[in-house]
C-alpha cells in the first residue's frame, strides 16, 4: 500500500496570546501517516498547549503579587512588628517610653503599688519574662526575685552594668518589713541608683544602646530622643552643683529613715547617718529607741537635716523639730506619680526641697 500523507485531525486550540483570537486547526506542518494512530500527535499537541498557557499563568501570578499587601498600594503605611520590652522599675519604664519608637511596647512587670524588692512573680509573670525579647533590670540588688526565676541570660540586661564600681554597699542590713510578706532584709547594695543624675545618665546610655540593637533602623530616632532626655538630666546636675557649692555643706548633719538616699547625699558630698526604719507603716518602740540613741550621738550644732520617704512621721515630727532638724521629703520614685509627674520632675523636686532646707537661715 502506498504511503500517503494526509492533514492532521482538526482541533480547536488557543492561538498565541499576542494574536488574541481563535484558530480552528493546527498549522499545516502537523501531519501524520494515513495508517498512523490519531493519538500519535497527542504529545506534540500537549506541548504546544503548555507553551501557550505559560504566558497566561505568568500574567495571573504577576497580578497576584501586585495586590498581595498594602505596601504596594499608593500612600500605604507599613506597620512595623511590635517589640516587647519588659522593665522592672518606674524610672526604666519612663526612660524606655521616652526614647523608644512607636513599635516598642513597654511593660513594667512589677505591679503598681509593689516594690520590686518584695515582689514574688506569679506563674503568668514568669511566662511573660521568659517569652520577652528583652528584659531590662535596674540592678544594684533591686530585683532579688531574679535568683528564684529561670530567665534567659541572653535577653536579661542589667542596665547598671556600666557603673558597678559606684555601687554603695549596706554593711549592716537588719530585718524589717515594708510589704505583706513579713520580716526580711536587703543586704548588699543600695538600690535607688537613679537618685544620682549621673548614674541615671549612665543607665540611659545602656538603655539607648540596647534599644538600637533591637531596632538598628531606628537608631537616628532613638539617639535623638535619648539626647533630649539626657539634656533634662544634665539640668538636674546643675542643681546638684548648686548644693555642693553651699559653704560648709560637707559639715551638715544629715539623718534619714533608711539607707536608700545615699546616692543622693554622696553626690552632694555629705555623709549620711541612716536609721533602720520600715519604708512605710507605723514606727515601733524599737524604731523610736533607735532615733533617741542616734540623736544623742550626733553633733548638736545645726544645721541638721532629716530625710524621709513614705514613712509617717507624725509620732516623731515634734521631737525632730525640737532637736533642730529640718525635715525634707524625698520621693524615691518607685511608683508612678498620682499627679502624673515624670520621674525627672520628681527628682528635681527632691533637689529643690533639699536646697531650700540647706539655704534656710
Amino acid at each position: 500500500m502506498r504511503n500517503e500523507w494526509v492533514p492532521a485531525p482538526r482541533f480547536l486550540a488557543v492561538a498565541p496570546v499576542s494574536s488574541l483570537h481563535l484558530r480552528s486547526e493546527f498549522p499545516e506542518d502537523m501531519v501524520l501517516p494515513r495508517n498512523a494512530s490519531p493519538f500519535a500527535l497527542v504529545p506534540e499537541i500537549l506541548r504546544r498547549m503548555l507553551l501557550l498557557l505559560v504566558p497566561i499563568f505568568g500574567i495571573m501570578a504577576s497580578g497576584c503579587q501586585q495586590s498581595s499587601g498594602p505596601a504596594d498600594l499608593p500612600n500605604a503605611a507599613i506597620i512595623p512588628e511590635q517589640v516587647q520590652v519588659v522593665v522592672t522599675s518606674q524610672p526604666l519604664l519612663e526612660m524606655v517610653q521616652s526614647i523608644a519608637p512607636p513599635q516598642f511596647k513597654v511593660n513594667r512587670i512589677v505591679p503598681h503599688g509593689t516594690s520590686s524588692l518584695d515582689w514574688n512573680p506569679a506563674a503568668k509573670d514568669v511566662r511573660t519574662l521568659q517569652q520577652a525579647p528583652i528584659i531590662l533590670i535596674n540592678g544594684a540588688g533591686y530585683e532579688p526575685w531574679r535568683d528564684r526565676v529561670s530567665l534567659p541570660a541572653s535577653r536579661l540586661k542589667d542596665t547598671a552594668s556600666g557603673y558597678y564600681d559606684q555601687f554603695i554597699r549596706i554593711p549592716d542590713a537588719v530585718k524589717h518589713q515594708h510589704g505583706p510578706d513579713g520580716l526580711h532584709s536587703h543586704p548588699g547594695t543600695v538600690w535607688a541608683t537613679w537618685l544620682d543624675p549621673n548614674l541615671t545618665i549612665a543607665q540611659l546610655s545602656q538603655v539607648t544602646t540596647l534599644l538600637v540593637q533591637l531596632a538598628p533602623e531606628e537608631k537616628a530616632a532613638i539617639d535623638t530622643e535619648s539626647a533630649k532626655l539626657k539634656a533634662k538630666l544634665d539640668a538636674l546636675n546643675l542643681l546638684v552643683g548648686e548644693l555642693t557649692s553651699v559653704p560648709g555643706m560637707a559639715e551638715y548633719t544629715i539623718v534619714s529613715d533608711g539607707p536608700y538616699y545615699q546616692y543622693l547625699t554622696s553626690r552632694i558630698g555629705c555623709k549620711l547617718t541612716y536609721l533602720h526604719w520600715p519604708i512605710s507603716g507605723g514606727l515601733s518602740e524599737k524604731n523610736l529607741q533607735e532615733l533617741a540613741t542616734s540623736l544623742g550621738s550626733l553633733p548638736t550644732a545645726p544645721p541638721r537635716i532629716f530625710l524621709h520617704g513614705n514613712q509617717n512621721l507624725d509620732s516623731v515630727h515634734d521631737q525632730l523639730v525640737a532637736a533642730g532638724f529640718r525635715i525634707v521629703d524625698i520621693d524615691l520614685c518607685e511608683q508612678s506619680d498620682e499627679q502624673k509627674r515624670s520621674f525627672i520632675e520628681r527628682m528635681r523636686g527632691n533637689l529643690e526641697r533639699l536646697k531650700a532646707a540647706v539655704i534656710t537661715k
